[in-house]
């Protein structure tokens, strides 16, 4: 009973964060979910499966915090940032599925951010944080071990990569993007005639 109260005061917490969220986006009119297509996936992947994945990763990284005292700013950087970046994701689902000005724009950008997030922070610097407290520790990792960890994180890093270039791709390209949000067709070069 003692962990139940805080657990659900966390709870509610995020509820309230997310619908005042919800209400603070303004848009012309909310998209009707009769048909469920890419953009409705999309807003499903910012609003759902980005914050369930940070908070995953979230998990990954606490037990190496909790061991290493030393990295307790680590820690506080990475669960700061994370609420950062699951409250921004769930912004631009929302102005997506609202419909609001410049949801394409902002979409773009977040996405980039959560590319930059993932790829160069975790599986770059945050790596070589924990590996640099290693060996000051005096740890010795056997090469296999961090070959394996190094290519993990190549390939974890390559397929965020293509899902986050490909939500990018689909919100120059598509048609259905342009014709919701009044976004300009991408430029056409005009050759002058003399």
């Amino acid at each position: 009973m003692s962990s139940f109260l805080p657990m659900l005061i966390t709870l509610l917490i995020v509820f309230a964060v997310f619908f005042v969220i919800y209400r603070l986006v303004r848009g012309e009119k909310s998209m009707k979910l009769k048909s469920v297509g890419w953009l409705e996936l999309l807003i499903v992947y910012l609003c759902v499966l980005t914050p369930i994945g940070i908070i995953m990763g979230l998990g990954k990284l606490a037990p190496i915090i909790e061991k290493m005292p030393a990295l307790n700013f680590l820690g506080t950087f990475d669960i700061l940032t994370r609420i950062i970046l699951i409250l921004i994701s769930f912004y631009a689902g929302i102005c997506l599925w609202k419909i609001s000005k410049n949801a394409v724009r902002k979409v773009k950008i977040i996405l980039v951010i959560l590319l930059i997030f993932n790829v160069l922070v975790v599986k770059g610097i945050y790596s070589l944080v924990i590996y640099a407290e290693l060996t000051n520790t005096g740890v010795s990792i056997p090469d296999n071990t961090l070959i394996d960890i190094i290519m993990g994180d190549v390939a974890g890093s390559l397929f965020y990569a293509a899902i986050v270039v490909s939500w990018y791709i689909y919100l120059i390209k598509s048609r259905r993007v342009k014709d919701i949000y009044n976004t300009p067709s991408l430029p056409q070069t005009v050759t002058q005639q003399t």
